[in-house]
């Protein structure tokens, strides 16, 4: 006798449309079904938003007539180079810039990521770059894989504005061009956001005539605070060519106390002031000098500094991206400056020695990225901050490896349905609390709980064939439906 799933499927030609938008975002189906369903009058934007979208079904939404799906296919991060072409003479201005600022995205998997788009082809770019309309060329600007020749056209733009975001947005900025860059740039705020990328330190004479500027101005001093607090970061106070005007910029620097905690963190600052600074009785200051790179171990571990556990703003970039060995991930997981052990917890790559150490922190903030970041965080550390942790990654920690079935069963229970929601799509619920969810007051509950992976072949297939729609929709996303299942739906609709 055959089973459910080699039946034909029975479903109301009304929930048709449910189920179809359904399978776009099943997570299971293959490109043959994405294919069939690019050619459906639904709503298709979460089918353009899938990663594994094949390049036939990027062709045909190309040339779809909605703008908005146009436009969502054009944020899509890996495009073919066909299709970029397509969309980089789209008639929508709105679909072009789309394409031409190529977004950060996030993905949510277990673990929540922060990702760029792919850079488009260089015939793309330039494409692009000579766009008629100003807001497209914009959007271009802030493309981070942006060709330094192209950015270099870019910053003599017929527009203004464009060709100021060109000079900011250039990452890493060449100090060389530092003056004709900071000739493109109008405003403190797009200043700082340049000298925030160059690849150097500011030349003591271009960092003089800025302040000159800045004295000359008769603009709100609350204005220019950003800006000279960028200068004294970047200062080239080390300068052999300049040495005097260098040892006065320091000087100035150091007297200023709103300037000081960023002199503190000018790397070519010497050695004998970030000592003296160190000892400084402001705090920011020496969390400051703390978190210079290249500081002495010993110096650093020395210094106190008191740290407020809710900042986002305190973190270390350049331990983001620093090869560090398995002792040095250790030695910065037991270091005594929370900074340090919360910029860590960020990196994705710690072994299971840093995880365990960071996973005991005293920090709130440091055992939430474990949890948000760490593919290998303990499920117990998992289980209690889901239990804490009201915000978006409670979908991260659920859909994370090492989530235990006991905690996601206790959530299920909850007389939150938000709890409950979080909880359904969990593999390890019971099949007793998975029923329970499915028949739940809260619409949301039921069509999470008709996603989990753990509902047996022959029940799925009566959920997916269910009158109601929540329930049917999440049936046709559950990540377990048979292939040709989803081929029975498609052949239904006629398709």
């Amino acid at each position: 006798m055959p089973s459910s799933f080699e039946r034909p499927v029975v479903v109301a030609q009304r929930n048709l449309p449910v189920l179809l938008r359904g399978l776009a975002g099943n997570p299971s189906a293959p490109p043959e079904v994405l294919v069939r369903l690019a050619a459906v009058t639904i709503d298709r934007t979460e089918l353009a938003r899938r990663r594994d979208l094949p390049a036939q079904a990027a062709v045909i939404l190309a040339g779809d007539e909605e703008v908005k799906l146009r436009s969502e296919l054009a944020a899509h991060p890996h495009l073919p180079a066909e299709v970029q072409i397509v969309l980089a003479r789209d008639v929508d201005p709105r679909v072009r810039g789309r394409l031409a600022e190529g977004a950060e995205y996030f993905t949510t998997v277990g673990v929540h990521g922060r990702h760029f788009a792919g850079p488009l082809s260089h015939e793309v770019y330039d494409l692009l770059a000579r766009d008629p309309e100003p807001k497209v060329r914009r959007a271009l600007a802030f493309n981070r894989h942006l060709p330094d020749d192209i950015r270099a056209r870019m910053l003599d733009d017929g527009d203004a504005r464009t060709a100021a975001i060109a000079a900011v947005e250039w990452n890493p900025a060449p100090t060389a061009r530092i003056a004709e860059l900071l000739a493109r740039v109008t405003g403190a705020f797009g200043r700082e956001l340049l000298l925030l990328r160059l690849d150097g330190p500011l030349p003591a004479g271009a960092a003089r005539g800025l302040l000159a500027d800045i004295e000359s101005s008769p603009a709100d001093p609350a204005d220019s605070e950003g800006l000279l607090q960028q200068i004294a970061a970047t200062a080239d106070l080390a300068a052999d060519l300049a040495a005097d005007l260098a040892a006065d910029l320091t000087d100035r620097f150091l007297a200023d106390p709103q300037l000081r905690v960023a002199v503190a963190a000018n790397p070519t600052l010497d050695p004998r002031h970030v000592a003296a600074l160190a000892h400084d009785p402001d705090n920011q200051v020496r969390a400051a000098v703390v978190a210079r790179h290249g500081l002495d171990p010993v110096l650093r571990e020395s210094v106190a500094v008191e740290y407020d556990d809710g900042s986002s703003g305190n973190t270390v970039a350049w331990l983001l991206t620093e090869d560090l060995s398995a002792s040095d991930q250790v030695a910065f997981a037991r270091s005594r400056h929370q900074v340090f052990r919360k910029t860590l917890a960020m990196r994705t790559d710690l072994s299971d020695e840093a995880v365990e150490i960071l996973a005991l922190d005293e920090s709130f903030a440091v055992r939430l990225f474990v949890c948000e970041r760490q593919r290998n965080a303990p499920g117990w550390l998992l289980a209690h901050m889901a239990a804490e942790w009201k915000s978006y990654s409670r979908w991260d920690m659920l859909a994370h490896k090492n989530f235990p079935a006991d905690a996601a069963t206790a959530l299920a229970r909850s007389d939150d349905p938000h709890d409950r929601v979080v909880a359904a799509a969990h593999p390890g619920l019971p099949i007793e609390t998975i029923e329970a969810l499915l028949a739940d007051h809260a619409d949301h509950v039921r069509r999470h709980a008709a996603t989990n992976p753990s509902i047996p072949t022959d029940r799925l297939i009566t959920l997916l064939e269910a009158d109601e729609t929540a329930v049917a929709s999440g049936a046709a996303t559950n990540r377990t439906l048979p292939v040709v299942t989803m081929h029975q739906v498609l052949d239904r609709a006629g398709l």
